[in-house]
């Protein structure tokens, strides 16, 4: 049964799911990139006829990876998750600056790269474990009177966005080229990759922005326990009910 359209469609899948096939726990969805986390939640209620479904954590367009989706009576749990720690993967490219910190930017900087080695990049990264400040990129998500920040930038009207502390728990080198660095980080709810690229680029000598980003965990769920998107708008209902996680084995922590 399709469930791709808002009309005669979503009635059967809701007459479906009731009482048959109880709609509510929890979705891992690998995120693809390209689309926002909002188009993701807005594909999954199409197909499963339903409204209450929100995510846990804004992925960004460009970014892949780890979505944590509640569904049905789950939702009430949202504040919970969005407190959980994460863990990323990323490559950042040195001299270039980015007016968005990524690579769907527009270029605004450019600056020479110093010569560096491995344990150099190791070295710096290190010092960016624990407690540290990040003022939030212009183009985030925060709501600034009514409108995220990235409403605000794209009209040429940036707001001013306050700093706020983040804790970076682990932060490893992974690959290390002349213009770019792979590195892992494992940090707060809250922390923006982003900025945290831009900081660790400024302290090589030069400037950066991400080119890839893909969440690996949110709390005790793994991108490997996560399917792509299509194999959820592409499943039945039974299937979709089968890969619900149920509401009790919500983490507390």
């Amino acid at each position: 049964m399709s469930c791709s359209h808002m009309t005669s469609g979503e009635a059967a899948c809701t007459s479906l799911a009731t009482p048959h096939v109880p709609l509510e726990g929890i979705l891992l969805v690998d995120k693809p990139i390209g689309l926002t986390s909002h188009d993701v939640v807005e594909a999954l209620r199409r197909k499963l006829g339903i409204r209450r479904i929100g995510h846990t954590g804004t992925l960004d367009p460009m970014a892949q990876g780890l979505l944590v989706l509640l569904v049905g009576r789950a939702t009430k749990h949202q504040q919970e998750f969005q407190g959980h720690e994460k863990t990323y993967e990323t490559i950042l490219r040195l001299g270039m600056q980015t007016d968005s910190g990524d690579a769907t930017g527009t270029p605004i900087r450019t600056a020479a790269i110093p010569a560096f080695n491995r344990s150099h990049v190791a070295e710096v990264l290190a010092t960016f474990r624990g407690r540290l400040f990040q003022v939030p990129p212009a183009y985030s998500a925060i709501k600034v009177r009514g409108h995220p920040a990235y409403w605000w930038a794209r009209r040429h009207e940036p707001v001013q966005l306050s700093r706020r502390p983040v804790q970076i728990s682990e932060l490893s080198l992974i690959d290390c080229q002349a213009q770019t660095i792979t590195f892992r980080v494992e940090c707060s709810a809250g922390t923006y990759v982003r900025t945290l690229g831009e900081a660790i680029a400024e302290r090589l000598g030069t400037v950066g922005h991400l080119t890839a980003l893909v969440r690996l965990r949110v709390g005790r769920w793994s991108l490997a326990n996560a399917k792509p998107l299509d194999w959820f708008l592409q499943s039945d209902l039974q299937r979709l009910a089968h890969e619900l996680l149920p509401i009790p084995s919500l983490p507390t922590t």
